[in-house]
């Protein structure tokens, strides 16, 4: 009877510590939460988003509504987490989305946080994160974006845009007013379609990396371009100004016009024809 006992006694002990280690060995699931909220308009938008860790994303349709949304992996909304504070006023929003200063309510694992945005096609934004990507979407009017970490997409816009990250790539494709982009450590790839002017000028500068700018054949500039360690590569034919030196180009587009500033401190130029 003892032996049977003590056999019955190491079978439970076994299944006993075979149960805790796989609750304290197992991966968890994602803790995920939501929040989102719906703006009416009566006119144009004009956004303000800013956040200390997020990615944005912006995309636009038929209504005249703004749909936000936030959502987040591996880190709770509300008390002790993530601390969303919005404001509206007429067509104006403004949504911050921060972290408090200390440890956010998390399970395992890294968290991640995106603000995600429906608005209308024409508006206003200025997107300001401290550490995240900035990705919009087929957007008219005026554009703002800053990041401190992170690269910067634009697909299918028509505007004013003015762009920083202070490291990651900025790309963008549609037909630009104003163009003024800068990155400490990244690529910058600008490919603007007919219709675009300079009339008030246009800049690209990154700190590292490679430039390439396509315009309409028909734009007039005066350009200028700088590179401190790579080559120029022009598709386009440019009246010179000066003497030629190694590294930059200063001349005529099209008879001249606004400027179209260039400067790479490390990587090569490339101007051509969209």
């Amino acid at each position: 009877m003892k032996q049977a006992a003590t056999k019955w006694t190491l079978l439970l002990s076994t299944l006993l510590f075979a149960n805790l280690a796989t609750c304290v060995f197992a991966t968890p699931q994602a803790f995920a939460d939501e929040w989102s909220k719906t703006y009416n308009l009566t006119g144009k938008p004009d956004l303000r988003i800013e956040t200390s860790d997020a990615n944005i994303r912006v995309t636009t349709w038929d209504r005249n509504t703004i749909e936000a949304k936030v959502t987040t992996t591996h880190a709770k909304i509300g008390e002790n987490g993530i601390r969303i504070e919005e404001h509206q006023n007429g067509d104006a929003v403004e949504i911050d989305v921060r972290f408090p200063h200390h440890n956010i309510t998390v399970d395992w694992g890294q968290h991640r946080v995106d603000v995600v945005i429906q608005m209308p096609r024409e508006g206003k934004v200025d997107l300001r994160t401290g550490d995240g990507k900035i990705d919009i979407n087929g957007l008219k009017g005026e554009m703002d974006l800053h990041s401190g970490d992170g690269s910067e997409t634009l697909e299918s816009v028509d505007g004013k845009l003015r762009a920083e990250t202070g490291d990651g790539s900025i790309e963008t494709n549609g037909r630009f007013d104003e163009v003024d982009l800068k990155t400490g450590d990244g690529h910058l790839d600008v490919h603007a379609a007919a219709g675009s002017s300079l009339n008030e000028g246009w800049s690209l500068k990154t700190g590292d990396g490679n430039v390439s700018l396509l315009v309409p054949a028909d734009i007039a500039a005066d350009v200028d371009l700088h590179t401190g360690d790579g080559h120029i590569d022009l598709d386009m034919p440019i009246t010179t100004d000066g003497k030629m030196r190694k590294g930059e180009i200063h001349g005529k587009l099209n008879g001249g016009g606004s400027a179209l500033t260039i400067r790479t401190g490390d990587g090569s130029i490339h101007l051509g024809k969209s």
